[in-house]
Parts: structure tokens; C-alpha cells; sequence
């Protein structure tokens, strides 16, 4: 099998690797919540995992692939921006 890297997932891939058994990744779906009060932003998207991986080591790849792809911020506090509240969020913390 081709080896994915992990993050979002096309629903290709998620078929490819479901037909897999010998794969020690898997996909799940991870939504992260804008922590901007009254907000209500959130972003559900399918990543691909591995075994043995903590729940908080599974929400930080789908933080990673926001951050890196989709315009949010993640603080050292553990906060979640959508890309409206990113900015002011980053400038806080300055």
C-alpha cells in the first residue's frame, strides 16, 4: 500500500486503508471547536492515526493540519481558533 502520510484524509484513502488488516494506522474522525466564546466554529475531518496513540496525540494531528492548512491557531494553553479568531488570538499572547 502506498504509505500516506498522516492528516486529512480523502475518502480514497480511507477505503484503501480499511481494506488493509496488516496497517497499524487507521482513520478517525476528529472535530475541533473554535474556544472563542460563543463562537460555535467547528471542523470535522478524517485523519489518519496509528495504534497505540493517545486521544490527545490524535486531536494533535487534526490541530496540526488546521494550523498548517486551514488559517487556525493553537495557543500553548491548549485554545483552538477558527481563522476569524485566529489573528486576535496570536496577538494576545505577545
Amino acid at each position: 500500500m502506498t504509505d500516506h502520510p498522516i492528516g486529512q484524509l480523502s475518502p480514497e484513502t480511507v477505503n484503501a486503508i480499511v481494506r488493509d488488516m496488516d496497517d497499524p494506522r487507521y482513520p478517525t474522525r476528529i472535530t475541533v471547536y473554535c474556544d472563542r466564546y460563543d463562537c460555535g466554529v467547528e471542523n470535522t475531518g478524517e485523519y489518519l492515526v496509528h495504534e497505540g496513540m493517545s486521544s490527545e496525540e490524535r486531536l494533535a494531528v487534526a490541530r496540526k493540519h488546521l494550523v498548517d492548512n486551514e488559517g487556525w491557531e493553537h495557543t500553548a494553553d491548549g485554545d483552538d481558533f477558527c481563522p476569524t479568531h485566529a489573528a486576535p488570538a496570536a496577538e494576545a499572547q505577545q
